[in-house]
């Protein structure tokens, strides 16, 4: 419990030394300012106003920001000293007002009564240069202005994400949306390798004040072929007329001797601007231990297996990426990125196995030394050109992207005989990666006013390459000998899609629809370069459609109706022939004859929102005719594992979002989500497996005065349910303090994760008509983490990007371990 009380003394230091400071002297005085917003014509009550509360002689910069509740009034304690000052209220279709009122050393209370508001002049085009409301909803999108929330001067992009309707952080810092994993990321619309596999990184050392709006994008249309996309989180940049930088530095560390540190900086001048992001981690995790049991129904010899010891692991990488832009005139745009990411883990295992008969007696015994290297990583580079026009919204985009990803592993085992076995050394390499090039140009231009039409064409060219090799050791001679296996050794793998969308969308008064349908080739190639008479190759057609019906009432109900249609192509995890046999007794490979995984989606939201609370929720069903699922065989005393388009998965469930601002320092949120699944394979051996899962996710934040803030998160997870079996549950708490001295540019930053439990378990289970299996692999789960950062420099510009950029969503990626022992991938 040493970690338990380091973290309890830190915090009271912290809370020492914040009541120290509030005991000091500060002239400041605590007033209540109150009232109501009118509509001047109907004169009825203007629900969720914005309003902007500033001093007379500094009317640019805001003081309070809120809203308005359902009844028009608002309600707000200014601590600070007396003075003249100023509301500024906005409201759409309205003219912005501004009403002075002054605080005394006397009143403790300032009501302004009704503030009336009248109809703003209708213009063929009107350009507002006062305040902009804190919260926008759209028929289809959810708008979070950061640029006018005054928190966006001290904090990052990833704690500015936990303000955002429908976006939650949990307690390990993994970013949901409508409580589910299944969204994408993008920045200027466009997205990126570097951002979707490492969002919480990346976020956090990206100063918030280089941010406008951040767009909650419920309902993806026909453009996005992405697997599954329940949402997209779209990180709009300033485009503010004027230039300047800014930067900021990072450095953590935690008490398992893992580490990081970083730099962020972004500049503009004139037509030309630059960012420039890097940043390094270590990672170590060294007590840890797996147990697994497997049972044989089909073999009275080789019936019980149990492998008992330690296993560790460590890793280190780094991600950054670049990006220029340069604006030919006000019409044109040209711009450019690169970014990179990439790392190398090891896992390393000490095993003690034995297998037993049908009367309990050792067949065998020896203890297996294993260590496995994995180097993951990804490098993209992106060129846009974009083309504006003179009629608003309409917009021509050419983009290019290349992208490398290579996917390497090497294993290495050791086995010491105890009873009846034989001493070997053997080891395995793969070479695998995927390269894809992207060529696209999208279209949209407004039709009238409520019509808008998108039209677009891709083109893909993916290779999917590995090169694997098995060798094993002579004892007698001490040197290692290959072993040929021409059918896996060499692997090549290469689909061209062509992809078209065409979509329309509608918004009258409070109605929605936005539609499209997308038509997808694809050509497929595979070749066994060292057995060629395996080669194949195979096209197929997809078309996509997609529909959704919205509908707003008065601006805080939303209800949606839609269905869409989403595709999965295997990636080189599941395709690649290569043998992993770094355990003996449980050996996994690919399959390369998989085809495209097809899944119908269908849902009905309803979502409420307030200044102070909303709430979201949607029933939905999920139909795969031919889905993916892992099939592992017995051979003798060796499970096999691979893959197939083998089942059919339903499921039908409910996502629930909540959050409550009780006050403005306390904030109450979370997510919950059941859904029943029911997986069946419709050919070769029949297996069927059905069940509940649940989650439930929650937290408490509370802002102290002096820029002191407690969080604390939980939750809890049923487990997940396979066609074989089912993973791990898991439960987690942590407990985090921050701290911003020196005008809110230097933060420390102490959190504590699981503190009250040492190690974490992983759980899984699996069975067959063959055989039953389960491990139990654990780790230390506590953790302690410090960090501190520093910003300096003013931005008031980041850089002019392209609106639209390519996105490939469509390839199914690994899915992490195989059972028993396969690759550690991060």
């Amino acid at each position: 419990m040493k970690a338990v009380k380091s973290l309890s003394i830190l915090i009271f230091i912290f809370c020492t030394f914040q009541l120290s400071a509030q005991n000091a002297p500060t002239g400041s005085k605590n007033t209540k300012i109150s009232g109501q917003v009118i509509d001047s014509l109907a004169n009825e009550t203007i629900p969720y106003a914005t309003l902007k509360i500033t001093t007379a002689d500094a009317p640019e910069n805001a003081v309070k920001l809120l809203t308005t509740d359902a009844d028009g009034k608002f309600s707000v304690n200014l601590n600070t000293p007396p003075g003249q000052f100023q509301v500024q209220i906005q409201y759409v279709g309205k003219k912005p007002s501004v009403t002075p009122f002054e605080i005394t050393e006397d009143n403790k209370q300032v009501n302004l009564n009704k503030i009336y508001l009248s109809d703003a002049q209708e213009l063929e085009e009107v350009v507002i240069t006062a305040i902009k409301p804190l919260v926008s909803i759209d028929l289809d999108k959810i708008t979070y202005s950061i640029e006018d929330d005054p928190d966006s001067k001290t904090n990052n992009v990833f704690d500015m994400l936990k303000k955002v309707p429908m976006v939650t952080v949990d307690g390990e810092e993994k970013i949901e949306l409508k409580g589910s994993t299944s969204f994408k990321i993008y920045m200027d619309g466009k997205p990126s390798n570097l951002i979707s596999n490492n969002p919480t990184q990346v976020l956090k050392s990206m100063p918030a004040n280089v941010v406008k709006n951040i767009e909650v994008i419920t309902d993806p249309g026909a453009k996005y072929d992405a697997e599954g996309v329940s949402g997209i989180i779209n990180i709009i940049t300033n485009k503010q007329p004027m230039g300047g930088y800014t930067a900021s530095l990072n450095a953590g560390a935690n008490s398992l001797g893992g580490y990081n540190a970083g730099a962020y900086v972004s500049m503009k001048y004139g037509k030309l601007g630059a960012t420039v992001n890097y940043n390094y981690y270590n990672y170590r995790n060294t007590e840890g231990g797996r147990d697994t049991y497997r049972e044989s129904f089909v073999s009275p010899t080789y019936k019980y297996l149990t492998q008992n010891g330690s296993n560790s692991y460590k890793g280190h990488g780094q991600y950054g990426y670049g990006e220029l832009s340069y604006e030919i005139d006000t019409l044109n745009l040209l711009s450019a990125s690169f970014n990179r990411y990439g790392g190398k883990n090891t896992a390393e295992s000490d095993l003690a196995v034995k297998m037993e008969d049908l009367n309990k007696n050792s067949v065998y015994e020896y203890d297996q030394v294993s260590e496995n290297k994995n180097t993951y990583g990804s490098t993209e580079m992106n060129v846009d050109y974009q083309r504006t026009f003179k009629k608003k919204d309409e917009l021509l985009t050419a983009s290019y992207r290349l992208s490398l990803s290579p996917q390497d592993s090497e294993s290495k085992a050791d086995i010491n005989e105890i009873l009846n076995y034989y001493n070997s050394s053997k080891k395995s390499m793969e070479d695998a990666g995927m390269n894809e090039h992207t060529f696209q140009l999208d279209y949209t231009t407004p039709l009238a006013k409520i019509h808008t039409l998108e039209v677009g064409a891709k083109y893909i060219i993916r290779t999917n390459e590995s090169t694997s090799q098995h060798d094993s050791l002579n004892y007698a001679t001490g040197s290692w000998v290959s072993i040929p296996k021409p059918e896996q050794d060499q692997f090549n793998h290469r689909q061209d899609i062509l992809g078209a969308y065409l979509g329309y969308s509608l918004k009258y008064k409070s109605l929605g629809l936005k539609t499209g349908l997308r038509y997808e080739g694809t050509k497929l190639d595979a070749e066994f370069p060292l057995y060629p008479t395996i080669n194949f190759n195979k096209d197929y057609s997809n078309f996509i459609p997609s529909v959704t019906l919205t509908y707003m009432h008065k601006m805080i109900h939303t209800f949606r109706l839609g269905y869409n249609m989403r595709i999965q192509r295997p990636g080189i995890w599941y395709l690649s022939p290569y043998v992993n046999n770094a355990d003996p007794k449980y050996i996994s490979q690919g399959n390369p004859y998989l085809d495209v995984e097809k899944g119908h989606n269908f849902n009905l939201n309803y979502g409420i929102f307030k200044p102070k609370f909303n709430i979201n929720a949607t029933l939905f069903y999920n139909h795969t005719g031919n889905s993916i699922q892992r099939l592992t065989t017995m051979r003798n005393d060796t499970s096999y594992s691979t893959y197939g388009n083998i089942a059919r998965r339903d499921e039908t469930g409910i996502n629930f979002y909540g959050n409550w601002g009780i006050t403005p320092k306390l904030r109450l949120y979370g997510n919950a989500s059941g859904n029943y699944s029911d997986i069946k394979t419709y050919e070769g051996e029949l297996k069927h497996n059905y069940g509940f899962q649940g989650r439930l996710f929650g937290g408490v934040q509370y802002t102290f005065p002096h820029d002191l803030t407690l969080s604390f998160n939980g939750g809890v997870s049923s487990p997940y349910i396979m066609l074989e079996g089912e993973s791990s549950g898991f439960n987690y708490t942590s407990l985090s303090v921050n701290k911003s001295f020196l005008d809110k540019k230097l933060t420390l930053s102490l959190s504590g994760n699981n503190v009250y439990e040492k190690y974490r378990h992983f759980k899984d289970e699996q069975r067959t008509n063959e055989f039953y299996y389960k491990s139990d692999n654990y780790s230390i789960s506590r953790q302690l983490w410090f960090s501190v950062s520093y910003r300096f420099g003013e931005m008031k510009q980041q850089i002019k990007k392209a609106q639209r950029g390519i996105s490939n969503d469509d390839n199914k990626s690994g899915e992490g371990n195989s059972q028993g022992g396969g690759n550690t991938q991060q």
